[in-house]
């Protein structure tokens, strides 16, 4: 066996060591993600984790011998750097679960193609979102939500390649009538679809408050963000839009996940201009 596939299950031992140490006992991960709030002596740890001292110190030891914690001099129990970095990991992967657990059918049924990896991996942000689903007997309530949301908003990004109905009219209102700066990605097929005698009034105004992006490649994508709200829909994977289904998120956490998305489209998209 040559040096490099000595060194990488070499690696692969340390890894699959430190998964079984750190995310493989409730009680262990348990500890890590409470001594990431701060440092807590044991009486604290087992009462917080629900386990007797013997139990509580045994995975206390094992997590030292690791040195993934430490104590001070006050006997108290702290995380070390490499500690830390495992907490975070922990909890980021435990968000993601619940995330993905809690719309387990929105993700197994929909083309999630349309975002980027890095997202992806932090869709655990999504945390705290809820989901509106509209009953069959009324699939525009989704819509008449997503429409009153933009009224009330003070500033609107979005990407789609859905097309909207009386879309110039609505993008007239928000950005003339209601003063609101809005920036869009939208597909080819969507920007010919608005009324273009609508949209040159618009651009047309001194200080335009609309902002159009047209996305260079082909794109499966509709969601919208505001100063405080994200909405966020998918396409089913024959590629027509489900209209039944959005997560809402008003959380901080969740607004940031939806404004970086929204820019890694824009960039990759060319400004319109008339």
């Amino acid at each position: 066996m040559c040096a490099s596939d000595e060194n990488e299950k070499k690696r692969s031992k340390i890894v699959c060591a430190m998964l079984r140490l750190a995310a493989c006992s409730d009680l262990r991960s348990g500890i890590l993600v409470s001594l990431k709030k701060g440092k807590k002596p044991l009486s604290e740890l087992r009462d917080e984790l629900e386990a007797s001292s013997t139990t509580t110190i045994h995975a206390l030891r094992e997590l030292e011998k690791g040195k993934l914690i430490f104590q001070d001099e006050a006997k108290d129990y702290v995380l070390t750097k490499i500690g830390e970095i495992i907490a975070l990991k922990l909890l980021d992967f435990f968000k993601a679960i619940d995330v993905l657990e809690k719309y387990e059918d929105f993700w197994l049924n929909h083309d999630l193609s349309c975002v980027p990896e890095h997202l992806l991996e932090r869709i655990g942000e999504l945390q705290n979102s809820s989901m509106i689903e509209a009953p069959a007997a009324d699939v525009l309530q989704v819509f008449t939500s997503f429409v009153d949301m933009l009224r009330n908003a003070k500033e609107i990004r979005g990407v789609t390649s859905m097309f909207i109905p009386d879309f110039g009219s609505l993008l007239k209102e928000l950005t003339i009538e209601r003063n609101i700066c809005v920036e869009l990605v939208v597909s080819k097929e969507v920007l010919g679809g608005i009324d273009q005698e609508i949209l040159k009034e618009i651009l047309s105004e001194k200080n335009s408050k609309l902002k159009l992006y047209v996305m260079k490649k082909d794109l499966k994508a509709a969601f919208t963000i505001t100063d405080s709200l994200l909405s966020f829909g998918l396409f089913n994977f024959e590629g027509t839009y489900d209209w039944n289904k959005d997560i809402i998120d008003s959380t901080k956490e969740g607004i940031e996940w939806g404004w970086e998305l929204f820019e890694w489209y824009r960039k990759r998209s060319d400004e319109f201009h008339l």
